[in-house]
C-alpha cells in the first residue's frame, strides 16, 4: 500500500465536497439556466458516486470481518 498512489476520486470527503459545490452552483440564481442544469446533474452524479463509495466501503469491511470469523 505504501507504493500505491492515492487518487482523490475515490475519497468520500472529496466527492462530498464536489457535490456541495455543484449543488451550490445549481441553486445559485446568478448562473445561466444551462449552467444550473449541468450543475444539478453534476450534484446528482456526485451524490450517487458518494453513495456507491460508502456502500462499497461498508461491504468491504463486513466481508473482511466475516473472513476473520472463519
Amino acid at each position: 500500500m505504501a507504493g500505491e498512489k492515492q487518487s482523490y476520486g475515490g475519497a468520500s470527503g472529496y466527492t462530498a465536497f464536489l457535490g456541495v459545490v455543484a449543488f451550490w452552483a445549481a441553486a445559485s440564481s446568478g448562473n445561466e439556466p444551462y449552467v444550473r442544469v449541468l450543475a444539478g446533474i453534476s450534484a446528482a452524479a456526485a451524490a450517487l458516486h458518494l453513495g456507491l463509495l460508502l456502500f462499497r466501503r461498508r461491504r468491504g469491511r463486513s466481508s473482511a470481518a466475516a473472513a476473520l470469523d472463519r
